[in-house]
């Protein structure tokens, strides 16, 4: 018989932190986001972080840490960066996650990158991946080799560009950068790409820098990275996120946009996979979403799913009617109308994830709508 207790990130103890680590590890993922280091860190920088924490004779039988937001709501511990999360069991306890949910006191919980053992998952879940990854299964030189030999024309061409960077520019080196300054200049890299391509800028609340620089001052298990690529002694490229349990998983990636003929990002991550020996690395993690360099550096792919999953209550179900009901209305206009009402719909929700405070919601929701608009007028 399983119970939940809800607990402050900080009140964790060290038998149960211990029975967590477990937990994560026994999903094969080993990512550094599901580490209750990874939890307790963003917690000093959020205010709304919980535990809940399920027993039953045997021990800590399973754990979801999350923010909690008004109207039972939550959404997984990290978000919007949280690019994997689950709500972690031991491999004997078979309540699916929807009955989790509702043991910890929650309606509803928003979800974009989820792993979960249920099968089929929750309804209102669809497969979002797969989340990419480089796996080193024994050597550096073996995963490039493989890696290497389903894109050959491509990896001739990252040797072409690291010769002509060398001979045009000077020396390259990756480097495992602790300098602030560096990672600063990363994030305001990242912020400009940010506005100039319209996208939420989720680095813009106070709570996200509160989070890097604590990652960053961070000693291990779980830790935040930051590699570089320079090249005759000036900064090219630059990729930041946490890492543990010898997986790395950039959050940023960003590049000096003056020396894009080089394609410096794509030159810093094949460095990155040649030294994963001397790095301490076996994992190199990409996340979900199609973009074209990924395929290019993916070996190893993990299924997992976005959504909104709802505890068994009825105002749930009075929920989920309202929303078919939207969903049926917006149809009706046509495939533009039902078209842009999904793209607002995903813009919504990946600033409600990052914002935490109603000014800073409405401001991104403002911004976003005038450009949606404005695409939706030129079309």
């Amino acid at each position: 018989m399983l119970r939940c207790e809800t607990i402050r990130a900080d009140a964790l103890s060290a038998q149960d932190h211990a029975a967590w680590v477990q937990m994560a590890q026994a999903t094969g993922l080993a990512s550094p986001l599901l580490h209750p280091d990874f939890a307790q860190t963003v917690a000093q920088a959020r205010n709304d972080v919980e535990i809940a924490l399920f027993r039953d004779c045997s021990g800590l039988a399973a754990v979801f840490a999350y923010h909690r937001r008004p109207g039972g709501f939550a959404r997984p511990i990290g978000s919007a960066f949280s690019d994997v999360h689950a709500i972690l069991r031991r491999g004997d306890v078979f309540a699916r996650d929807e009955e989790l949910l509702s043991m910890a006191g929650l309606s509803r919980a928003r979800f974009s990158a989820l792993f979960t053992p249920d099968k089929p998952p929750a309804a209102g879940l669809e497969p979002v991946g797969p989340s990419r990854a480089a796996l080193k299964r024994s050597t550096a030189d073996a995963l490039l080799s493989e890696l290497q030999g389903e894109h050959p024309k491509r990896f001739k061409d990252f040797r072409r560009r690291l010769r002509k960077l060398e001979t045009e520019i000077g020396e390259v080196r990756l480097e495992r950068c602790t300098d602030r300054e560096t990672l600063d200049q990363l994030i305001a890299w990242k912020r400009i790409q940010y506005r100039e391509t319209g996208r939420h800028d989720v680095l813009a609340p106070r709570w996200t820098a509160r989070m890097m620089h604590a990652l960053f001052d961070k000693p291990g298990p779980v830790t935040g990275r930051l590699y570089t690529l320079r090249a005759g002694g000036r900064l090219l490229a630059a990729e930041y996120g946490p890492e543990g349990h010898g997986t790395f998983h950039p959050w940023l990636a960003a590049y000096d946009p003056s020396l894009s003929v080089y394609s410096p990002g794509h030159l810093l991550v094949y460095l990155l996979l040649s030294r994963m020996d001397e790095l301490g690395l076996t994992r190199y993690e990409m996340g979900t979403g199609h973009e074209d360099y990924k395929k290019y550096f993916t070996n190893h792919r993990s299924e997992l799913f976005s959504g909104l999953a709802r505890a068994p209550h009825l105002e749930e179900r009075v929920r989920e009617a309202a929303t078919q009901l939207m969903n049926a209305i917006l149809a009706l206009g046509g495939e533009r109308v039902r078209s842009f009402g999904e793209r607002i719909h995903s813009r919504i929700d990946h600033i409600a994830a990052a914002e935490t405070s109603a000014a800073g919601r409405w401001a991104g929701l403002t911004r976003a709508a005038g450009m949606l608009f404005a695409g939706q007028r030129s079309s």
